[in-house]
């Protein structure tokens, strides 16, 4: 039987897979930790004297570590247990593992460690550690440690990875729950839509926050309960901070920087990816000024483009098992259709009419998804607005003259 390996999350909405973000999430374990298994040198049972605490491993700067991780640890002097259990690591060797991984279906697992080796892996990538020592009392604590050990079996340590609502740090609150050993805060001080807590530590990765607000559709557009929130680790530990146990004292006994490094800095600007984009977006407009219409093969090249980023999108949505890539309203501008008009340029005959259509649909779409929660990506306005008028030029009679076929 499944202990806490089944348990899940009561979620107002549908659970995200393991997703593309998931596996950049935890990826850092193969880093992290050494390939020693360490459920071998695990005891069947601690002392009294044992403590548990959680372990937040700051972000990084490999795209990987972005997030962060949790782990927890459980440390018992009778024993001389110092192990750091963690559900966040993956068999890259398992049987199909790419088209999985592609498909959305992915199988996590949790593993035991030597703390050192977490610890030795931070330090490599200078990456700070906080411990937060837990107040739990020895049945807590015992109850907690038999289902790590349940939960470690070889039938029952796999589990299906989703990112946001069932990772590596909400199963380490989940075990909390499990032995009635925290009360959350009644009030959430915080009103962040999913999607802009994921955009916090990823504002100067342009490409990844690119990446995100592209792929990621508006289903994380919403505000998540205070318990969802701790799918990331900086989260959980700042709601720990605030939770007590249920005799009403404080959860967390003790907080110690057991690594220290200087915090990454995360600009809130303009990405990069946007001035990129605005200074070919430019470039073509002079061009097309100066020579008052564009070749055919520009309009085809960005039709093309486009729309195969469209045809991505949707096939995201609806040909694979990553749920929070479902309803994506990027392919209202991203239209897949615009592929099939740049592949069959000379045959299809009725491409003015379509181009007139496209082009008032996506200005309207364009005004739309300002008062939208999923709005376009910054950085794709400059594209956005070149498409728009590139398909309304194209609706006019003069831009199918035969110099520009």
């Amino acid at each position: 039987m499944f202990y806490f390996l089944n348990r899940r999350l009561d979620i107002n909405y549908a659970r995200v897979r393991s997703t593309f973000w998931a596996f950049l999430l935890c990826a850092a374990l193969l880093f992290l930790f050494d390939s020693t298994d360490a459920k071998a040198q695990l005891p069947p049972t601690v002392s009294g004297s044992t403590e548990v605490s959680i372990l937040t491993i700051y972000p990084g700067e490999p795209t990987y570590s972005a997030w962060g991780h949790s782990a927890l640890r459980i440390v018992d002097p009778v024993t001389g247990l110092d192990a750091a259990f963690n559900y966040g690591t993956f068999d890259i060797t398992a049987p199909y593992f790419i088209p999985r991984f592609a498909y959305g279906d992915m199988l996590y697992q949790l593993s035991a460690d030597p703390t050192s080796a977490l610890f030795r892996g931070a330090s490599y990538q200078k990456r700070s550690v906080v411990e937060q020592v837990l107040s739990l009392d020895s049945t807590q604590v015992a109850g907690i440690y038999a289902l790590l050990l349940e939960n470690l079996k070889p039938e029952n340590r796999l589990y299906q990875y989703d990112f946001v609502f069932d990772n590596c740090s909400t199963r380490l609150l989940d075990l909390l729950f499990s032995v009635d050993g925290i009360i959350l805060p009644a009030t959430d001080p915080y009103d962040s839509t999913i999607r802009e807590m994921l955009d916090e530590f990823v504002h100067d990765r342009a490409m990844l926050d690119l990446g995100i607000d592209l792929v990621i559709g508006s289903r994380l557009d919403v505000a998540p309960t205070l318990r969802e929130r701790t799918f990331l680790p900086t989260y959980l530990m700042d709601v720990l901070d605030e939770s007590t146990t249920p005799a009403g004292a404080a959860i967390v006994t003790e907080k110690r920087m057991v690594l220290e490094y200087d915090p990454l800095h995360v600009d809130r600007a303009l990405p990069w990816t946007f001035w990129v984009n605005f200074a070919w977006v430019a470039i073509v407009l002079a061009w097309w000024r100066g020579a008052s219409r564009l070749p055919a093969w520009f309009d085809r090249w960005l039709l093309g483009i486009v729309g195969f980023v469209g045809l991505f999108l949707l096939g995201m949505w609806f040909l694979t098992l990553h749920h929070v890539t479902a309803a994506n309203w990027n392919i209202a501008w991203a239209l897949p259709s615009h592929l099939v008009f740049s592949l069959f340029w000379k045959r299809l005959s009725f491409k003015r009419a379509y181009f007139r259509w496209a082009g008032v649909w996506t200005t309207g779409i364009a005004i739309f998804s300002v008062f939208q929660a999923q709005h376009i990506p910054e950085a794709m306005w400059p594209v956005v607005v070149l498409l728009v008028l590139r398909l309304l030029a194209l609706s006019i009679p003069e831009a199918h003259s035969p110099a520009s076929n």
